[in-house]
């Protein structure tokens, strides 16, 4: 992922409202990647909650990726956690972490559904085969 100059605040690190653009992007992938091109135009999801904990500063020349995952399916919402790391010669250098609530939604009644059981099914083979922990 590159880190832009704008993303840099006056102390020379990553602001931290930028990580949260970053997020957004990786979750965009992983929709894309999983779910296919569309699947968002016919079944909306709305953030709930997120939580995002700041373990350690990003800075201009760092390589940072960020690794998604669904880990947890209710009837009508999904957790993501997301990872944002750099790598170092020891290996992965953890930045900052956060967990997201998605629900589902009507957009035109505005009322809440129950997640699409091919959304699962496609969530659940993709996670199963290890393609997510290998996939940045």
């Amino acid at each position: 992922m590159q880190i832009r100059y704008d993303d840099i605040d006056v102390v020379g690190h990553v602001n931290n409202a930028v990580y949260h653009q970053y997020f957004n992007l990786g979750r965009i992938h992983y929709f894309l990647e999983v779910l296919g091109d569309n699947a968002l135009e016919k079944q909306k999801v709305v953030t709930a909650q997120v939580n995002t904990t700041y373990a350690r500063e990003v800075f201009a020349d760092d390589d940072i990726q960020i690794l998604t995952k669904i880990i947890r399916f209710g009837i009508k919402s999904m957790d993501m956690l997301q990872v944002l790391v750099s790598q170092s010669e020891e290996g992965f250098v953890l930045h900052t972490f956060n967990v997201t609530t998605f629900v589902c939604i009507n957009a035109k009644t505005h009322t809440t559904e129950t997640i699409p059981a091919k959304w699962k099914k496609a969530i659940e083979e993709f996670e199963n085969n290890g393609y997510a922990d290998k996939h940045r």
